[in-house]
């Protein structure tokens, strides 16, 4: 059913929040730094609008276009997705929305909250199954990374992709160490690939504290010859590339995740990147930069000195999980060249593959045009 809520717009509010970056970085799941406000919570729609967006299409389009670049360019480079089990299936939202849009364009009145049941009378067969797979997207990916799968057991990875077997990495954030232990013992007997910690202050930024799980003196070429991973994406703890290119080189880790630049503005040169691929032991490991795609951080090379919240006009909210970054209407023509670019510069410097964040923006904008 539809659920037609008065929109209180936010964006005078918002654009008055100039974005003054900070040191720190976050990652779905784990920080929720700007929260929803009440008033986004208690949106409404007074006026329905004649089309919707299909926010989830709008980012399988984003992903793919990346993807297909990268695949011309590097045949094994490697795509790994944090999150975004949402991306795989057709959505209940999704479903609502094409019978929204079709009663808009057959001029039915939008404001009774039973049209859709109306309309869905009229036409069954027409009605797409709910969860049908983005098949491209789904068979695009070589790993999916999902929250929590041990420390916190009521999160499962969905059906489809135990049937797709598709490799399961995992986050895990354990409340003490005895919990993580036991994380770690499970892992090893279902063979997954886990980065874990229980103390947050750790988490993305430490190597010392951290123990290298099941490690192996093979080479790693692929996703399922690893056995355990490092994601160390935030580089505060260093003073310079130097340092942390150090300390890296100094593990075995078979999966390395970090920015592509150098506290985001640094970049590594071709033998740095090299270097960084072969574990201390002299094996081969895959090396993998992070990539938001549908953020933008004030700490970025190309972030603007005038940009702010509501400044490009695609720039709309404070990020949920980053206090450095904001949210950007991701299909925006300007933001796909950004993304494009950077993208580029990825695939060229030598990266063995991106680990996509920020999938989960698109539940954002669907809450502002809530189909329930």
């Amino acid at each position: 059913m539809l659920l037609l809520r008065k929109h209180i717009v936010l964006s005078t509010f918002l654009a008055a929040l100039a974005f003054i970056p900070k040191a720190g970085a976050g990652l779905y799941g784990y920080t929720n730094v700007n929260p929803y406000t009440r008033e986004e919570e208690l949106l409404d729609i007074e006026v329905p609008p004649l089309t919707i967006t299909n926010y989830r299409e709008k980012m399988h389009d984003n992903l793919l276009m990346l993807i297909d670049y990268a695949k011309s360019q590097k045949p094994d480079f490697k795509i790994i997705a944090h999150e975004g089990q949402e991306l795989l299936t057709k959505s209940l939202w999704e479903y609502h929305l094409e019978g929204y849009n079709a009663a808009r364009r057959q001029g039915i009145n939008a404001s009774d909250p039973s049209f859709l049941t109306r309309l869905k009378e009229q036409s069954p067969a027409a009605e797409p199954a709910v969860g049908t797979p983005g098949r491209r997207y789904l068979n695009a990916l070589d790993a999916i990374v999902l929250n929590n799968l041990y420390c916190t057991p009521q999160h499962r990875p969905g059906s489809l992709l135990l049937k797709h077997k598709l490799p399961i990495l995992s986050i895990e954030q354990c409340a003490d160490e005895l919990s993580f232990d036991k994380a770690i013992v499970q892992s090893v007997m279902d063979k997954r690939v886990i980065y874990g910690f229980d103390n947050p202050q750790y988490a993305f930024r430490d190597i010392k504290h951290l123990p290298v799980i099941n490690e192996t003196a093979k080479n790693v070429m692929s996703v399922n010859d690893a056995k355990n991973m490092l994601i160390l994406t935030d580089e505060s703890e260093y003073q310079d590339k130097y340092e942390f290119i150090d300390a890296i080189r100094n593990t075995n880790y078979d999966i390395v995740i970090i920015q592509p630049l150098f506290k985001r503005n640094q970049t590594y040169t071709p033998e740095e990147i090299a270097s960084l691929q072969y574990k201390k032991n002299g094996t081969k490991r895959l090396l993998i930069a992070q990539m938001n795609v549908s953020e933008a951080n004030g700490r970025d090379y190309f972030w603007q000195k005038d940009w702010q919240v509501g400044y490009p006009s695609w720039l709309v909210r404070l990020s949920f999980v980053d206090e450095d970054s904001v949210i950007a209407k991701y299909w925006a023509v300007e933001w796909q060249r950004i993304i494009a670019r950077h993208f580029k510069s990825i695939v060229d410097s030598g990266f063995d593959g991106v680990f996509f964040t920020g999938l989960e923006n698109h539940l954002y904008f669907e809450k502002q045009t809530p189909l329930e």
